[in-house]
């Protein structure tokens, strides 16, 4: 439970402008978020998924790993868990709250759509000629950040609205700021003993209940997802136990979810299994590598750290690392927030756009 005397989050703002390093992040179902700290020196900035090997602290990675994108590490020089504990590390409680007021975010959809619109005539051409079996395609929105706005006290109420999902807000000088609340689970696991899912399909939620049914393009979209991890595990030998797929509830939408469980005989390997899964079919498309070379060149921006992931990694402990979606990039004057959905060569535009808008939501609604 999170106490009611945490009302004053100008300890973690200020860590911000002070262009301290560090993550505050909030694992799905526990109560208590971490606060990982990097006392001064330079952060680590790694060039590939296998240095993650050997090494300890959060992790923030892009989508397309490049020398303006590094992976950077943030090490744990000071760990503390819970908001009261936090509250004595950062002076949470130290001077008057900077509290988001309730604000309005309008979005300019008419405009958002048209550019929308022409994008997917572009991703769509290639999936209906069968040159891909999926593509990804996603969006970036930028609102202006009011003076009030307070990153620290965004973060609580992800963290009081979504129990469900990851919940985190980094700083490096590298990265800049993120926030986001991530459903999908990319690793977890310790001592050689692993996690993962396959998450896709998107609808809303019926009243406060889940869908009881799912069309076949969200099917083959999560199937599709889900055959890529088991081919690219198996490729490495290694034997997988699956359980799904089932509904699952990620804050007002409902997804799709294969869980896979799989043992490795090297029990540091993160760095490794993050290069045989990462970017999968749930954010890039199939096949892969051709995939990710035409979002590159045709979605129309760079999507940075969206859409890569972030987490705690543990050479010699506990990892958990998730896709890095439903986020935003907190910038000096403005919001970006980000989101995306996967095509088929069935897509339809609008389906497209309104499931970008309701994935949008999850961002919008911390900031009023």
């Amino acid at each position: 439970m999170i106490p009611s005397e945490v009302t004053n989050f100008s300890g973690i703002d200020s860590l911000i402008h002070q262009q301290r390093s560090f993550a505050l992040y909030l694992l799905p179902g526990n109560n208590e978020p971490t606060l990982v700290l990097q006392e001064g020196g330079d952060m680590g900035q790694l060039k590939s998924y296998t240095e993650l090997n050997d090494k300890k602290g959060f992790v923030l990675a892009p989508f397309c790993l490049n020398e303006s994108h590094p992976i950077v590490l943030i090490r744990a020089d000071i760990v503390s868990v819970g908001w009261k504990s936090i509250a004595g590390v950062t002076s949470f409680q130290s001077s008057a709250c900077s509290a988001n007021k309730e604000t309005v975010f309008m979005l300019d959809k008419e405009d958002l759509y048209y550019a929308y619109n022409k994008s997917f005539n572009v991703f769509i051409k290639p999936l209906r000629e069968g040159i891909f079996e999926k593509l990804v395609l996603s969006r970036k929105v930028n609102i202006k950040k009011t003076s009030e706005f307070s990153p620290a006290k965004a973060f609580y109420n992800a963290c009081r609205r979504y129990k469900r999902a990851f919940v985190y807000l980094c700083h490096s000088p590298q990265s800049g700021t993120w926030l986001g609340s991530t459903p999908e689970l990319l690793l977890s696991g310790q001592l050689g003993h692993w996690n993962t899912v396959a998450l896709a399909g998107t609808q809303p939620l019926i009243g406060n209940n889940l869908p009881d049914s799912w069309n076949d393009k969200n099917r083959k979209e999560q199937a599709l997802v889900a055959d890529y991890i088991k081919s690219q595990l198996a490729s490495a030998n290694i034997d997988v136990l699956e359980d799904g797929p089932f509904t699952v509830q990620a804050g007002d939408l409902a997804h799709l979810k294969t869980e896979f469980r799989f043992e490795t005989a090297d029990r540091r390997c993160l760095g490794n299994l993050v290069e045989l899964l990462h970017p999968t079919p749930a954010i890039c498309g199939l096949p892969r590598k051709e995939a990710l070379q035409f979002i590159k060149e045709n979605e129309g921006y760079d999507r940075s750290y969206y859409s890569g992931f972030i987490g705690m990694v543990d050479a010699d402990g506990r990892n958990d690392i998730y896709v890095n979606l439903r986020c935003m990039n907190i910038g000096e004057n403005d919001l970006t927030l980000f989101a995306g959905g996967g095509l088929l060569d069935s897509s339809d535009v609008d389906q497209e756009w309104e499931e970008t808008n309701d994935k949008l939501q999850t961002m919008l609604a911390i900031l009023k």
